[in-house]
């Protein structure tokens, strides 16, 4: 299998498992908003959020500094033995800190948010962070191999076992009962994991030029996350600090449907994080180039397609699955929509920066944005609620987006073909407009046929032929495999 091809059959493992993760786990938010209401799901959103937000931290870049150098010396095994040593025996001592320190912390989260039900619902939590810290290095190291495979399904299983869990114990204790399956599906991926790798033995040889190693990269990056959790984080912590756990449950769904679309740039980067890395080691800058212009050019294209499908249907959805009480989300989704858009393009290639060696961008490029962001939202949220928060994040991107072109281009000076993005947006334009000219009863069946066309006309103009069979060729070297 020729490396194209091997790059094409990985992000199509990994956007399938994504997609079947995204699948798994979007019953358990229908099921949050309409079992126990905005209320709940409100809350179960700030738990998730808290969670993730602080995963960026106690990790201390550990997971990402397992994918660099793991995908750097692919060739060495004695050289990843340490590596992967060194990562597992860090994450086991942050794992044991971080339990003890966020159970000792949650009155305090409870207390900042002005929602007492959080300090219950944090103590569960705690339970979760060693299984995922440890899970979170595992799945680095699969990814640094590029066993994508393996990464995929250990994603499937994860989800699985969480949606399994959730329908379990919600109906018998409510919210309480979702955040429990958050802690029994990581230790069970934790076990699975630990199968999966049969890992055996443990060296310490080299073991703490090793460990150091990982810290010095891993916590290069530590800042760069606690940034960018501002960009993706701060509209549904600050909407949760100014307003009410009601309006962070109806925010949640516009944030899950307008991040649902980073889908297919989300399974780009976990391939061209150790590609690029790999790549760099081995100064092949023209094929650094050819990545990245595939990997944004054909998330434009995924993203712009499932944009305007929202664009069209996105309010019809949201009262379908969620009911009248989350109408309200149709309007800042669109708003988010536009900043998704535009980022998501670039965010398929986001950790090329890290891959490079060039760690400061990866934090000074969202602290220009995230400035803007924080300053954004205090100011709109008071104001315009939902919508401004909105507004801000999406802002907050697209300045994010602008830097890392320009980065990129002085840097590794790969040139953008600006024209060919002007002619997806302005045929996606139009479409839209005929839409909203002519929308009437038949809307949905407009909108329909309106999609068919911008699906032909991007397949059939703007996709080469040489991918065309490459792509075909992977499906039906994958489909005699399985």
């Amino acid at each position: 299998m020729s490396e194209l091809q091997k790059f094409t059959s990985d992000v199509g493992v990994t956007f399938i498992a994504s997609a079947i993760g995204m699948l798994l786990g979007f019953p358990i938010t229908v099921l949050l908003g309409r079992y126990l209401g905005a209320d709940d799901l409100g809350l179960y959103r700030m738990v998730n959020t808290i969670f993730g937000s602080l995963m960026l931290f106690v990790t201390i870049g550990v997971p990402a500094a397992i994918i660099k150098y793991v995908a750097e010396f692919r060739d060495n095994e004695e050289k990843i033995a340490q590596i992967v040593s060194a990562g597992l025996i860090t994450s086991v001592l942050l794992g044991l800190f971080s339990f003890i320190f966020i159970y000792l912390s949650t009155n305090l989260f409870a207390k900042l948010f002005n929602m007492p039900e959080l300090s219950g619902l944090l103590k569960i939590l705690a339970f979760a962070f060693p299984f995922s810290i440890i899970n979170s290095t595992l799945l680095g190291l699969l990814n640094g191999l590029r066993e994508m495979t393996k990464n995929a399904w250990a994603t499937i299983v994860q989800s699985t076992f969480l949606l399994i869990f959730t329908f379990l114990l919600v109906f018998k204790y409510g919210v309480n009962g979702a955040v429990t399956g958050i802690v029994l599906s990581s230790a069970l991926t934790t076990l699975l994991l630990i199968s999966v790798q049969k890992i055996s033995k443990i060296t310490f040889s080299n073991l703490y030029g090793a460990v150091v190693q990982i810290i010095d990269f891993g916590s290069k990056t530590v800042l760069a996350n606690a940034i960018n959790l501002i960009n993706y984080q701060a509209d549904i912590l600050m909407i949760g600090y100014f307003m009410t756990k009601t309006d962070v449950g109806v925010y949640s769904v516009a944030v899950m449907f307008a991040k649902l679309i980073w889908i297919f740039p989300d399974s780009l980067q976990k391939i061209t994080f150790p590609l690029i890395s790999e790549y760099h080691a081995k100064k092949m800058s023209d094929s650094i180039t050819t990545v990245v212009d595939r990997c944004m050019k054909y998330s434009c294209l995924f993203l712009t397609f499932f944009t305007t499908f929202f664009i069209f249907f996105g309010e019809k959805v949201v009262a379908l699955i969620f009911g009248a009480e989350f109408e309200l989300s149709y309007i800042p989704l669109i708003i988010l929509l536009i900043g998704t858009l535009f980022y998501g393009i670039t965010k398929s290639v986001g950790s090329i920066f890290a891959s490079i060696g060039k760690v400061n961008l990866v934090y000074k490029i969202p602290l220009v944005s995230a400035t803007f962001n924080i300053i954004i939202n205090i100011v709109l949220i008071p104001t315009y609620g939902i919508n401004g928060g909105a507004l801000a994040t999406s802002f907050s991107l697209i300045i994010s987006m602008i830097l890392m072109l320009h980065f990129m281009k002085s840097l590794l000076e790969i040139k953008f073909d600006f024209w060919w993005y002007f002619k997806i947006f302005g045929i996606t334009m139009f479409l839209i407009l005929v839409y909203l000219i002519i929308v009437n009863k038949y809307n949905i069946l407009l909108g329909l046929v309106l999609m068919a066309l911008q699906y032909v006309i991007f397949f059939r103009f703007f996709i080469p032929v040489e991918d065309k069979q490459i792509l075909y060729k992977v499906i039906s070297t994958n489909g005699r495999n399985y």
